[in-house]
């Protein structure tokens, strides 16, 4: 279509609208009206037209096919249409007896006893639990108020309470609460400011899991932690009775005291002033980090980045080459290479008798260490590497279809990496190998199931990616043989060398910002930018330690418009991130791209967390996240859930056993942050119900710790997930710590040298203005 008397602009709207643009032209035209108001004001005028002439052609259009209908037929309608209406209103009087039958027959609704507001960005669920099993979700009171037993789960964010007998409350998350009565709150945990402003209000009661608080006419704050039998107590107004779960009154507190309880005792006072509590609901919530831990990159996975020639631009607007699947930026992610380790002794049950001297060779029966205590081995001393080829040592089992167990004795603790298995094609090779760790060699962790990838002809064998158990002596093999033979070759045990700390790619950290470029030229530059380095290298098969990908280019850039598209060609999942994506980030000349890990429902994968400082490798969970079972043994998806599973925020979550660090920023004066994260907790393990790791989580400012939250007790049953947090005030600082500082967040595995798990999903962190003291 020509258009001569028009301009270019006007050329390329006509053509969006008659669907004649191409996909290049189109990223053009839409940067354009992106940035020219002018642009998008004329491009509007013409959707505008466009429209009003569809609607007026489909009127005529329709207008045309109307037919001219005989006066006969309009008298026969009108008779019919006078029946109808006849019956039509005897059946609405019908109605309308039924429907006022069903209002007198049904229950009211629950009468109202408190109004819910909340700050923007707060994440909580609000359920009705009346004793009335009959109710339905019609009789139930509406969303932002509270009946008798309504329920609030306070995830994250700050909720406000306007309660019967000029009662208000400030609650801070985590919270879980249950209005009793108009008089009762139960506070199961949380962060509450109370205030009673007349003395209608007196004894409006606050029921913990460990006492009863009783207002008598005052203000008060109670900071109620999940998993803790201690509850802090500081009175700012007034007093309040502390009287214990039966109902026996116990001792008064008064104004400017705050203390520290146990059950109605006094454990001691607190020192300093009463804690600062919010006194009002803050007006929005300033989300520092809202972290699912589903972005790093897996070991062991080929990866393939393409990129659109326009997702980058310098600052005068000219499109890089972008990345065509000609030019695909290719790398392979491994784990660290890997150090052997010593075996001290083995032991084995399952077998009827001693290894038998069923092998290819005339060797000495039994099994042996090699003289460098790394494998075990036939003691061969002919062969260098501990091994003659094809000697195996038989295990005869019990039965045609046989178990064995081998447990190995590293003479200390080691936190091992990778184990190697040789095994015979003899029969048939071992079905799966089932691996459990103990410290003391009495009481061993849950076992985690492999099914083995072996690899060879005649003898296979295979590499086992230990998951995050952290350090331990013993390590136990179950072998499932699928017959009653198992043919055992050498078992190496390897960790991984001492890391250096942080993440940051080595390379990159030579890279300065662009400051000694000239900016104003860089605006008039007609070149497109060009990508000097990237991270990990084009072509490299090694680990990635940031788990993130960065492209570094000659000069500033921004974002253009177009996508960038993460191929994982181990098992060819692909995901494609938009500019405007939270994955995607530019910082001067340094393009970060945080890639999804998109595991599938029950897998496991070993790898690096994006973004974050840590010293280990970490395990990726999903165990579905949609209602299903939250399992450590197999990660079961099929059967019904047992405990929190809702309150997972996404699909994966992410197991450390060393510590993990971020920066998030600096410190603004006068300001409360508030850091939540959910927990999982495992099904339970008969032998050592202990695996849990314990967990802190710190905000640090350089070396100073500024507030914590830490726990050695599971914060919920098996199989769930549960909330935890902590909130922080900026009003008063530590000594040496100022406005402007750095902040950062770090999480630590309280038994970091296991075995365990320390399981963590949606961990956000906030700041909610100025507090109220």
């Amino acid at each position: 279509m020509n258009f001569p008397d028009l301009d270019p602009l006007e050329i390329r709207i006509q053509q969006l609208l008659d669907d004649e643009l191409t996909a290049e032209e189109f990223a053009e035209l839409e940067t354009e009206l992106l940035e020219n108001p002018k642009a998008m004001e004329l491009y509007l005028s013409y959707s505008r037209l466009q429209s009003s002439l569809h609607q007026r052609c489909s009127f005529q259009s329709a207008a045309a096919k109307l037919q001219v209908v005989p006066m006969e037929l309009i008298l026969a309608q009108q008779r019919k249409r006078s029946i109808q209406i006849s019956l039509l209103t005897a059946a609405a009087l019908i109605s309308i007896m039924l429907v006022a039958m069903w209002f007198i027959s049904i229950p009211a609704p629950p009468a109202s006893l408190a109004t819910v507001h909340v700050t923007p960005g707060t994440d909580f669920t609000l359920t009705h639990n009346s004793d009335d099993t009959h109710n339905s979700d019609d009789t139930l009171p509406d969303r932002n108020t509270l009946a008798e037993n309504s329920r609030i789960v306070l995830r994250h964010g700050v909720v406000e309470l306007i309660l019967p007998h000029d009662v208000r409350a400030i609650i801070t998350a985590p919270a879980e609460m249950i209005l009793r009565d108009d008089r009762t709150l139960e506070l199961n945990h949380g962060r509450a400011y109370f205030k009673v402003s007349s003395t209608d209000g007196q004894g409006f009661t606050v029921v913990t899991p460990h006492q009863r608080i009783v207002d008598l006419g005052t203000a008060f704050g109670i900071d109620c932690r999940k998993g803790s039998n201690e509850v802090e107590l500081h009175v700012l107004e007034g007093r309040v009775r502390v009287d214990s779960k039966q109902g026996h009154k116990g001792e008064i507190i008064h104004a400017d005291r705050s203390v520290l309880l146990t059950g109605i005792d006094i454990k001691h006072d607190l020192d300093g002033p009463p804690a600062a509590f919010l006194q009002n609901l803050p007006p929005k919530i300033d989300m520092l980090l809202d972290e699912n831990f589903e972005t790093g990159l897996i070991a062991n996975r080929d990866y393939a980045i393409h990129m659109d020639r326009s997702v980058i631009r310098d600052l005068a607007g000219n499109r890089s080459r972008g990345i065509d699947d000609d030019t695909s930026w290719k790398f392979t992610t491994a784990l660290p290479a890997t150090v052997p380790i010593a075996v001290a002794s083995y032991a084995y049950t399952g077998a009827t008798g001693q290894p038998s001297d069923h092998r290819p060779s005339n060797h000495p029966p039994g099994l042996f260490l090699d003289p460098g205590n790394l494998k075990l081995t036939d003691n061969n001393p002919g062969d260098p590497t501990g091994w003659t080829s094809g000697t195996y040592v038989g295990f005869k089992g019990t039965d045609k279809s046989s178990s064995y167990q081998v447990t190995f004795d590293l003479g200390a603790a080691h936190e091992v990496q990778t184990i190697t298995v040789n095994s015979s094609v003899f029969g048939n090779p071992v079905k799966s190998i089932k691996i459990s760790v103990s410290t003391d060699g009495a009481t061993y962790s849950t076992p985690f199931k492999f099914t083995p990838k072996w690899s060879g002809l005649n003898t296979v064998s295979t590499t086992l990616d230990v998951p995050g158990w952290g350090a331990a002596r013993y390590y136990r093999l179950d072998f499932a043989s699928p017959g009653e033979w198992l043919f055992l070759g050498e078992v190496t045990f390897a960790a991984a060398p001492t890391p250096s700390h942080g993440n940051t790619p080595g390379d990159l950290e030579k890279i300065q910002p662009a400051a000694d470029l000239d900016h104003s030229l860089s605006k008039r530059d007609q070149s497109p930018p060009v990508p000097i380095a990237f991270y990990p290298a084009e072509n490299s098969k090694g680990p990635a330690a940031g788990g993130q990908l960065k492209m570094i280019f000659n000069e500033p850039i921004q974002f253009g418009t177009g996508r960038v598209s993460i191929q994982n060609v181990t098992d060819w999942s692909e995901n494609e991130l938009a500019v405007w994506d939270g994955s995607l980030s530019i910082d001067d000349r340094v393009l970060t791209i945080n890639p999804p890990t998109e595991l599938e429902d029950g897998t496991r994968g070993v790898g690096w967390l994006a973004g974050w400082q840590t010293d280990a490798t970490v395990t990726f969970l999903n165990p579905s996240g949609n209602g299903q079972w939250y399992n450590n043994d197999g990660l079961q998806d099929k059967k019904p859930t047992r405990g929190l599973i809702g309150s997972m925020r996404s699909a994966g979550m992410v197991s450390i056993h060393k510590p993990i660090r971020r920066e998030i920023g600096v410190i603004t004066a006068d300001s409360r942050y508030t850091v939540s994260t959910t927990i999982g907790v495992r099904a339970k393990n008969a032998k050592n119900p202990a695996n849990f790791l314990g967990y802190t989580i710190r905000l640090n400012s350089g070396d100073t710790t500024l507030a914590q939250l830490t726990s050695n007790t599971p914060p919920g049953p098996a199989n769930s997930v549960n909330t935890v947090g902590f909130s922080w005030d900026a009003t008063t600082l530590p000594d040496g710590i100022h406005p402007g500082d750095p902040l950062s967040i770090e999480i630590i595995p309280n038994r970091a040298n296991g075995p365990g798990y320390l399981d963590l999903n949606a961990l956000r962190i906030s700041v909610l203005g100025q507090s109220d003291r």
